[in-house]
C-alpha cells in the first residue's frame, strides 16, 4: 500500500488557477524551449487532442479538461515510476474556460486498433491483459491518510465521471455512507419528502468497500500498446475521470463501456480486474434510474 503525499497535491492544487510548468520534466531539458502558446491550439471545442509530433508533444484541450486530470497524471507517475506507464505531464494553461494540458505524446497505437489485428491473437491479447492487471493492482493499492480519506477528485474535488454527468456536482464526500446517501437523493431531489424512498439497489451495496485511486476509464481506446512486434502496453491515458471511489468503481466502470456480450467484457475484463459482478449488476440498475444510459 501507497500513500499519497498530500502537501506536494496541495503545492499543485496552488497553481491550478494559473499557467503552471513542471520545470524539471525532459521537455525542459532542452534549453530555451517552451511550451506552445494556447493561441496556437484550437480551443474552440469541447474535448480534443492537438499534437505536435516534432516536439514528442500533446495537447489536450476543451472546456470539459481539467487541472484534476493533470494533477492525477502527475501522482500517479510519481509514485508508480515505470510501473504504471503515464504520460509524462509538461505543465497546463487556463484560458477562459478552457484548460489545456500539456503532456508526452506517447508512440504506438491504441489497443482498440490493434486488438482484432490477425497477428495480435490470443497470445497477444493474453500478455497484454497480464501487463494491465498488474498496473491496475498497484494503482488500487494506492491510498489516502486514513484521517483525511474523501470519495472525490484526487485533489479533493468532486467526482468527474461520466456517469454523473450534467447532474448536481457528485461530492467529494467524507465517508461511503455520504456518497450512497447523495446517489439515492439524486434521482429522488424533486419528491416531496413523504415521497421519498430507500433505493433497493444502493441498500444492497457493501457498506465495508474500501476508498482506493481509480482510472475510472480503463477502456482499449485508452490504452497505448507497441504498433507491431510483440505486444506491449506503453501507457494508458486519459485520466480525466480518475479519483478516489469505492473499490468496486474499476469492474464496474470497465463493464459499463463496453458492449455487453464483447470478447473484452465477457474474456478479458475478468483477467484484468477482480470480479465484482454483484457491485457491477446493483450499479448498472441504479445508472439507469438516472439516466446513465
Amino acid at each position: 500500500m501507497v500513500q499519497i503525499p498530500p502537501r506536494e497535491i496541495d503545492l499543485l492544487l496552488q497553481a491550478s488557477k494559473k499557467d503552471f510548468d513542471v520545470p524539471n520534466s525532459t521537455y525542459f531539458q532542452v534549453s530555451g524551449r517552451e511550451l506552445p502558446d494556447p493561441s496556437t491550439v484550437d480551443v474552440k471545442g469541447i474535448q480534443d487532442v492537438a499534437i505536435f509530433p516534432e516536439q514528442q508533444l500533446a495537447v489536450k484541450y476543451g472546456r470539459e479538461v481539467t487541472v484534476d486530470e493533470a494533477i492525477a497524471m502527475w501522482t500517479v507517475r510519481k509514485l508508480l515510476v515505470d510501473k504504471l506507464p503515464v504520460p509524462e505531464l509538461y505543465g497546463w494553461r487556463i484560458r477562459d474556460r478552457n484548460v489545456l494540458i500539456y503532456m508526452e505524446l506517447i508512440p504506438g497505437v491504441t489497443l482498440e486498433r490493434r486488438w482484432d489485428e490477425a497477428d495480435f491473437g490470443e497470445v497477444g491479447k493474453a500478455a497484454v491483459c497480464k501487463e494491465l492487471n498488474g498496473m491496475l493492482t498497484l494503482l488500487h493499492q494506492l491510498r489516502q491518510e486514513p484521517s483525511d480519506a474523501f470519495i472525490g477528485s484526487i485533489p479533493g474535488g468532486p467526482l468527474l465521471d461520466r456517469v454523473f454527468e450534467e447532474r448536481p456536482t457528485a461530492g467529494p464526500f467524507r465517508t461511503l455512507e455520504k456518497f450512497y446517501s447523495w446517489m439515492e437523493w439524486l434521482p429522488q431531489r424533486f419528491l416531496q419528502a413523504s415521497q421519498r424512498y430507500r433505493d433497493p439497489f444502493l441498500e444492497l451495496m457493501p457498506k465495508d468497500s474500501s476508498i482506493v485511486f481509480t482510472h475510472a476509464d480503463v477502456h482499449p481506446r485508452n490504452i497505448m500498446v507497441t504498433a507491431s512486434g510483440p505486444p506491449r502496453v506503453l501507457a494508458i491515458i486519459d485520466w480525466g475521470q480518475s479519483g478516489w471511489y469505492p473499490d468496486w468503481w474499476e469492474h464496474f466502470k470497465m463493464c459499463y463501456t463496453t458492449h455487453y456480450e464483447g470478447d473484452w467484457r465477457m474474456n478479458w475484463i475478468p483477467k484484468i480486474v477482480r470480479d465484482r459482478e454483484d457491485e457491477r449488476y446493483l450499479m448498472s440498475e441504479y445508472a439507469m434510474t438516472i439516466g446513465a444510459v
